[in-house]
């Protein structure tokens, strides 16, 4: 999301504010969790391409019969080793980055504790790199622990129903959701289907 699309919106600049902050609150976890689980994977690339050196200089030299050939089989041995263990790191940094965005999008107020009802142990990769064996386990402890989670903004069916900052809620209470609450998209579907509501909530905002 940029300030730019923001204004061509026709927001001002402490209405933009507000949104680039709800938006960077959502974002900036999955940043941090992405960032971290490249610098493991860079971390154990860096690991086995020391062993995978150690191994061709030890090609290079080895003479049947010699001691070099023993030395070749111990890191021939470390390095498959090495290998296995990169790669299963390598998994379970990706399976817990992807468990942790789907807990964000499904809302999860506190990821550890939403995390601990789960079994992360049936949850896997099929063929084609999809996360299968999550989604019947969260909307099971969704079903259960409805407190553990926030009102998603796109849980309703078909376009959100907006009320205008300042204005009754349309079925009756008195809530309202402010400005930051709303999506790019939620906003610019208003200013396109309903410009009155839009202008409405734009000005109730400030």
């Amino acid at each position: 999301m940029k300030t730019e699309t923001l204004q061509g919106i026709g927001l001002n600049d402490d209405q933009i504010r507000s949104v680039m902050a709800e938006f960077g609150n959502e974002i900036n976890p999955l940043k941090q969790a992405k960032a971290i689980a490249e610098q493991e994977r860079d971390s154990l690339k860096t690991q086995l391409d020391e062993v995978n050196g150690q191994l061709k200089e030890a090609q290079k030299k080895a003479e049947k019969g010699s001691d070099l050939q023993n030395q070749l089989k111990d890191l021939q041995k470390q390095f498959d080793e090495s290998k296995a263990n990169a790669e299963k790191q390598l998994q379970a940094t990706k399976k817990d980055y992807e468990i942790s965005a789907a807990l964000s999008q499904a809302g999860a107020k506190n990821e550890k504790a939403v995390k601990a009802l789960l079994d992360t142990e049936k949850v896997n990769f099929d063929d084609n790199g999809k996360l299968i064996g999550l989604s019947e386990q969260l909307e099971a402890v969704k079903k259960d622990n409805d407190f553990l989670f926030a009102e998603t903004k796109d849980s309703g069916a078909g376009k959100p129903n907006i009320t205008p900052a300042g204005n009754p809620n349309p079925n009756g209470g008195n809530g309202t959701k402010a400005l930051a609450d709303y999506s790019y998209q939620e906003l610019s579907a208003l200013k396109a289907d309903s410009p009155s509501q839009y202008q409405a909530l734009v000005g109730g905002d400030k």
